[in-house]
């Protein structure tokens, strides 16, 4: 939080013995100092996580108020800084956004020079990344793209029989991020559905995240999931 710290002199003119304030520098001063009370509804999103998007550009001498009933907000603040508060929060309160996930699940093994198949050409932009993991051999278990909006559910059918599911969060539009929420990976066995992996996460818009999976460190194998949202 930004605080601002005003150095104010004051100057006193001693005629006859009385000290003369300059009127117009007090009215300023006053209005410097002023809070101005504010009323925020929601249509599309929760007042409570309005509440804490806004927290950090509350003053010290403000305050948020929340009122469950009419899914509001009352702010008092100074106000620059309800202005601003305003501003983000009109960003906020939007219909569901779409978005968009791409999903690309790679299996990854160290095996012999002779026997690596190195790295596929679809996932050539992020190779760099993915010899970090240490491993010479890349496969391809699947690629999709999937388009939904904030709130809802997404599933995604995969090749040999592999599947994504999850829950698309709410889009921040302060930190450019949407939340997954239960992101699991699974494949079906004998006509049976078995759970690989389950995590919770922040994708932030316009950048790839690689995220792996293995038994233990010295593991052979790794599964590693590469996704990209987009709005």
């Amino acid at each position: 939080m930004t605080k601002r710290i005003f150095l104010m002199l004051f100057l006193s003119l001693a005629m006859c013995g009385i000290a003369v304030a300059n009127p117009v520098d007090d009215a300023a001063a006053a209005g410097e100092k002023s809070l101005t009370v504010r009323s925020f509804q929601f249509k599309h999103k929760e007042a409570d996580k309005a509440a804490a998007l806004i927290k950090a550009l509350v003053s010290a001498e403000g305050s948020v108020s929340l009122q469950p009933g009419t899914n509001s907000l009352v702010v008092t603040d100074k106000a620059e800084n309800l202005r601003a508060i305003a501003d983000l929060l009109k960003q906020y309160d939007t219909p569901p956004q779409p978005l968009f996930l791409s999903v690309r699940l790679v299996s990854a093994t160290r095996v012999d020079a002779a026997q690596a198949k190195g790295i596929p050409a679809e996932l050539k932009d992020v190779s760099v990344n993915l010899s970090m993991f240490g491993f010479n051999s890349f496969e391809i278990l699947g690629i999709a793209n999937v388009e939904g909006r904030e709130g809802e559910p997404g599933s995604i059918e995969l090749e040999s029989g592999y599947r994504a599911d999850f829950k698309f969060g709410e889009y921040d539009p302060a930190s450019r991020t949407v939340r997954l929420t239960d992101f699991r990976v699974s494949k079906k066995q004998k006509d049976q559905l078995t759970q690989l992996w389950k995590t919770t996460l922040n994708l932030k818009v316009g950048q790839t995240v690689i995220y792996g999976t293995a038994k233990d460190p010295q593991s052979q194998r790794m599964m590693i999931v590469v996704m990209g949202a987009k709005k």
